[in-house]
């Protein structure tokens, strides 16, 4: 897969930006994902049992992590062309939490 430096750019300071105001950002991506999901509200056991998205660390941590590595991605995919993830448990845990790809799409789309 071919990534561009253009493309790496924008990754880039989209995360740059997105650590400026963390807790900010971090409560509009999963306000985001639960517009176009509800149901995806189970999946994340930091937001299980609220009425909705509010600030708090767990999420804010799992949004960091989740920023962190699609900012580490697009730096693998432009220098290397492809992606190793350095935590080999996070496909056990996606697939033992119930995550499928539809899930996928509408992170990226928010």
């Amino acid at each position: 897969m071919s990534f561009t430096e253009n493309q790496e750019a924008l990754v880039n300071s989209s995360y740059e930006s997105f650590k400026q105001n963390l807790p900010h950002y971090s409560v509009l991506f999963y306000t985001f994902i639960l517009e176009k999901a509800p149901a995806a509200k189970e999946l994340f056991s930091f937001l299980k049992d609220t009425s909705g998205v509010q600030y708090s660390p767990k999420l804010q941590s799992h949004a960091e992590k989740v920023f962190g590595l699609v900012h580490d991605s697009a730096i693998q995919l432009r220098t290397k062309g492809e992606v190793a993830l350095g935590d080999a448990t996070l496909g056990a845990i996606h697939v033992q939490k119930g995550v499928v790809d539809p899930h996928f799409v509408v992170v990226k789309e928010a």
